[in-house]
């Protein structure tokens, strides 16, 4: 079934909002690969895999939202006498490579702040399995119920509606099982970690469960507004969504990197931290 994108015509300045928002989506994540690739060695070894782990994510979601953004080119076309354009013959709009990126950025992200909150060898393999498999299961199984958007949205043709909130009902409960384990991480650094670390890393930990928390809400926007206008809020959505949870949250926990760094000795990040304050007051 295609996702609700498909079923409105749309005015320019509609289309046009969304065709920006993929294409400033692409270009901040290629910034964000140069920031993380040139700022990695600012941290020491044993937290630098988040910044590696950071540019990986950018790269990933830069390549997903690019195709996006020619997925939506090509599937819909102006029509000079309505003025707007509408999807073409034979081509499909879908957000299901959305899903595919997220199935690798989500075991990324929560990696990042168990490598940032100090667990090594076992602890962090337990950690990262237990995450790896409610990240994974959280995306497929949205992944599934998004097939019935049209259904859920009241459009006719459409049946098996309530199958869009039974499985977005099982993908909450996974991210709420995610959300708890790394819970526990961060109330429980492996370590010394000095106080200024910690409220770090539960800063981090909060903001990335608001950020998450927007996904949910695109996700059943269909259900609320099966309109063009609402396409367009929902590709807004997704686009805070993304960029806030992966970039801004990524320099957000490089910064706790640094301060930990910077605790153990280690040159670099110390003088990145000396750095920062100098540059604020110039």
């Amino acid at each position: 079934m295609p996702t609700i994108e498909n079923f409105f015509e749309f005015a320019v300045w509609q289309f046009d909002v969304v065709r920006h928002a993929f294409a400033f989506s692409v270009a901040v994540f290629l910034a964000g690969l140069v920031y993380f690739a040139l700022t990695a060695y600012q941290t020491a070894p044993a937290y630098r895999l988040s910044s590696i782990i950071s540019a990986v994510v950018m790269v990933s979601a830069a390549l997903e939202l690019g195709q996006l953004w020619m997925l939506w080119n090509a599937a819909f076309e102006f029509n000079p006498a309505t003025q707007t354009f509408a999807v073409v013959d034979g081509q499909r709009f879908s957000n299901g490579y959305r899903y595919m990126n997220w199935i690798i950025d989500v075991p990324m992200l929560m990696t990042q702040l168990v490598v940032v909150a100090g667990f090594t060898g076992a602890a962090l393999a337990k950690k990262w399995g237990m995450l790896t498999f409610t990240g994974i299961a959280m995306i497929l199984t949205g992944y599934v119920g998004q097939y019935f958007e049209p259904a859920a949205a009241g459009i006719e043709g459409y049946t098996g509606g309530e199958q869009l909130w039974i499985w977005g009902a099982i993908s909450t409960g996974f991210m709420v099982w995610m959300i708890l384990i790394l819970a526990n991480a961060v109330r429980n650094p492996q370590g010394e970690a000095s106080e200024d670390v910690r409220r770090g890393l539960i800063r981090c930990f909060w903001f990335l469960v608001i950020t998450w928390s927007l996904y949910p809400i695109a996700y059943m926007w269909p259900v609320f507004d099966a309109s063009a206008n609402g396409v367009v809020i929902r590709q807004t959505i997704y686009t805070v969504a993304d960029v806030t949870s992966k970039l801004v949250f990524g320099v957000m926990l490089g910064q706790v990197a640094l301060r930990r760094s910077a605790e153990l000795g280690f040159k670099a990040a110390q003088d990145g931290l000396m750095e920062a304050p100098a540059k604020a007051h110039a």
